[in-house]
């Protein structure tokens, strides 16, 4: 029998709306990006022990609720419910009055501009201790429209992080794990929701990535010591 896994699109908020989906045969849900640790640790608390919890670790965060976002479709004809987003929350914007076509108003929030629509990305890798005592079953990284070595790199430094979770003790991430998400082409981190509202995710003085490294070359081979 095929598994039904709920989007976060779906806007899973509470024990309730996870019941719901699960008895209509769901077997995992994706919960909202706006839940705190402590609503997920509810749901799970509340619902069937068969009903498994996925939730976001790592990646872009969309600014709209649990990523249900009509701007690409909108400005672009991409539909980012569909896997195609043009990040249209990532532009630089500026105001103009209906009747004055072709001037444009800066918002002006610095000699940069104002990027208003613009999220932090989120990063976990240190907490994920955390969200396993929670109840989360799945670790899900946002990865659209990344490249190979970024899908590596990420997905590497988690399963390390997780082969220290299932070793049990103290959760101790080394720094050369830390260092991986660190190195690949990213925005400002944040951890989103999950330790309250309180946490900014907003980046309103630019869109632009960090990329502290430079990509030089792919490991083809390596025999008797020599790398091609």
């Amino acid at each position: 029998a095929c598994q039904l896994h709920i989007s976060v699109q779906a806007g899973i908020v509470n024990y309730a709306a996870a019941r719901f989906y699960h008895d209509l045969g769901a077997s995992r849900i994706v919960v909202a990006r706006e839940l705190s640790i402590e609503e997920i640790a509810e749901i799970r608390a509340k619902t069937p022990a068969t009903l498994e919890i996925e939730a976001f670790v790592h990646g872009a965060m969309c600014m709209s609720v649990s990523g249900r976002c009509l701007l690409s479709e909108y400005l672009t004809g991409r539909d980012a419910n569909r896997g195609d987003c043009a990040q249209p929350c990532r532009w630089e914007y500026a105001l103009v009055e209906q009747t004055r076509p072709g001037q444009y108003m800066p918002i002006v929030q610095d000699d940069r501009g104002s990027y208003i629509l613009n999220a932090r990305d989120l990063c976990m890798i240190d907490h994920l201790d955390k969200l396993y005592t929670a109840g989360v079953t799945s670790f899900k990284i946002e990865g659209r429209a990344k490249t190979a070595y970024y899908v590596a790199a990420v997905t590497y430094a988690y399963k390390q992080a997780v082969k220290l979770l299932r070793g049990g003790g103290e959760y101790r991430l080394p720094a050369q794990i830390r260092d991986e998400v660190e190195k690949i082409s990213h925005r400002a981190y944040s951890t989103g929701f999950y330790f309250g509202r309180q946490d900014a995710v907003q980046e309103y003085a630019s869109s632009g990535y960090i990329r502290p490294y430079e990509w030089i070359a792919v490991v083809e081979d390596y025999q008797d010591g020599i790398v091609t």
